[in-house]
């Protein structure tokens, strides 16, 4: 891996509905940026005035905080017995006992099965109706490792074991996205891209402007986008410029001016699906930052995968259920599936995805399952590193048996108290032998865990959102060339970081462990 891609160049073709994007992105999305303020004015505003007049009625009939706190002590049992995290609990337990005159008003809203009710019905409808399109694989496996891993996203969601598939890692975001622009010019079908964020700029404008070629060659180009990771970034002009080329897009979870606690789950997939041959998945979404045209937190490390064969149906699956539930149309999947090759490759794919349509926290449980069947090393790479203590003690007790545990993050934060988290716990493992290492004047983006006879790339972060709160996707294989080329970017990216011992650490500060501390109680919603 190079410190430093080469710059991206931009394609500007004449008469181009995206040829002024570059200008937009460069001078900032006043309006987004206005909007969101707006927005999230009103919000708080709508949350103030609920506090101020629930608190005076409450002193106006003062028998009601007698009967508001016992109705918070008995929520704080059902906290206590729910399936919720560790973090979780304790942090909805002190907000409860400490705000008890409404804190429990604000759980119940806050209640998946109440707050997610109709989006869960709909999901599981869509689920079950399209299941009928997930044949299943009988993929040969010859690890026992990995068979049973296997067996765990089958189990869990469904998730096919796909033999015939040959797959390209890519370690850096401008490699990964060179590579995206040769396939799509190579698209005859139809094109399918969900991300978190999509935001005006250079590579915006490369992308956008091919496919909108494509478009007028009777392809189908499909986006979604979530609204809050995209809201200050991805201007309304470029909005309607899209929809004008005759590219299809679905905002996801739209932003509203009023209080609900659903904008805490978020779209933070990125897939994109070419012809049902050719997909990809990683750590990159659609902005400069990703390709490093635009330097916001040092060199941004990055990274993804390409697959090309049988295993691709598995993420045409995933973004067509996520299609049907924002469009509310229904779709018939059999146009796009069963349209790629059969490689001769014995190597293990499974594509699988996490969020509110499945019901087992899978993302995290694939992390736990692969930690705790290594026997050799345990190589991670994220941006953040915000666990709980399952995860947290599952990595301490395999450093103290022998085995290399090593961490990745970054120097630069891009979230200051994110970041504060982030660096406090992982120093905390390196009393147990976990080497962490920081990337010097980067910012690691990359999600990659890796062991001895496996790995998972894709876009699911070492944190509480991720595990809990977000719509995720990765592959999880056991291909010798993926684990091959992915051993040497992480051992390539460990000769641009710095190890952390106890003479650098930042807990060797008083203040910076109390930072920590505090900081530690939002855990669960950073």
């Amino acid at each position: 891996m190079k410190k430093f891609d080469k710059p991206f160049r931009i394609e500007k073709r004449v008469n181009s509905p995206f040829s002024d994007i570059v200008k937009i992105k460069k001078e900032s999305n006043g309006l987004g940026v206005l909007k969101a303020f707006i927005v999230f004015g009103i919000i708080a505003f709508q949350v103030l005035m609920f506090i101020v007049l629930h608190t005076t009625f409450i002193l106006s009939f003062k028998w009601t905080a007698l009967l508001t706190f016992i109705i918070s002590l008995i929520t704080c049992i059902y906290v206590l017995s729910s399936n919720k995290n560790s973090h979780s609990k304790a942090v909805w337990i002190i907000f409860l006992l400490l705000c008890f005159p409404f804190s429990y008003i604000f759980y119940l809203l806050s209640d998946e099965r109440l707050l997610l009710a109709k989006s869960s019905k709909r999901f599981k409808t869509i689920y079950q109706n399209s299941e009928r399109y997930n044949l299943n694989q009988s993929a040969k496996i010859k690890n026992q490792n990995v068979i049973n891993n296997c067996a765990y996203l089958y189990n869990a969601g469904g998730f096919n074991a796909y033999n015939g598939t040959k797959a390209e890692y890519f370690g850096s975001g401008t490699s990964f996205f060179d590579d995206v622009i040769k396939r799509i010019k190579l698209a005859k079908e139809f094109v399918f891209l969900e991300f978190f964020i999509v935001a005006d700029g250079a590579l915006f404008t490369r992308i956008f402007d091919l496919l909108s070629e494509k478009v007028k060659q009777g392809v189908d180009v499909r986006v979604i986008y979530d609204d809050m990771g995209s809201h200050k970034v991805l201007s309304r002009k470029s909005k309607l410029a899209l929809k004008n080329s005759g590219i299809k897009i679905q905002p996801f979870n739209k932003i509203t001016p009023f209080v609900s606690l659903a904008l805490n789950y978020r779209d933070h997939r990125k897939i994109i699906v070419i012809d049902g041959k050719t997909a990809y998945t990683g750590g990159c979404n659609l902005a400069d930052e990703y390709v490093n045209e635009k330097r916001m937190h040092g060199y941004w490390k990055d990274g993804g995968i390409r697959l090309d064969g049988l295993a691709v149906d598995g993420f045409t699956l995933f973004f067509l259920r996520q299609w049907e539930v924002l469009s509310k149309q229904s779709e018939d999947y059999s146009a796009f599936l069963s349209k790629a090759n059969n490689y001769q490759n014995e190597s293990v794919f499974v594509p699988f995805a996490d969020g509110l349509d499945y019901k087992n926290n899978i993302g995290k449980s694939v992390y736990e399952n692969m930690i705790a069947c290594a026997n050799q090393k345990i190589y991670i790479m994220s941006p953040y590193f915000i666990v709980d203590d399952t995860l947290n003690n599952l990595l301490i007790s395999k450093a103290m048996s022998g085995v290399d545990v090593r961490l990745i993050i970054p120097e630069i934060p891009d979230k200051t108290f994110v970041y504060g988290v982030t660096r406090n716990n992982a120093e905390k493992l390196i009393d147990s032998g976990v080497k962490v290492y920081c990337m010097k004047k980067s910012f690691v983006h990359t999600k990659l865990l890796l062991t001895e006879n496996s790995a998972v790339v894709g876009s699911i972060n070492m944190d509480l959102r991720s595990f809990y709160q977000q719509f995720e996707c990765a592959v999880f294989t056991d291909d010798e060339k993926i684990l091959k080329d992915a051993n040497l970017d992480f051992d390539e990216t460990i000769k641009e970081s710095l190890l952390i011992t106890e003479k650098n650490k930042l807990r060797n500060h008083l203040i910076y462990r109390a930072f920590a501390g505090v900081m530690l109680l939002f855990a669960p919603f950073m």
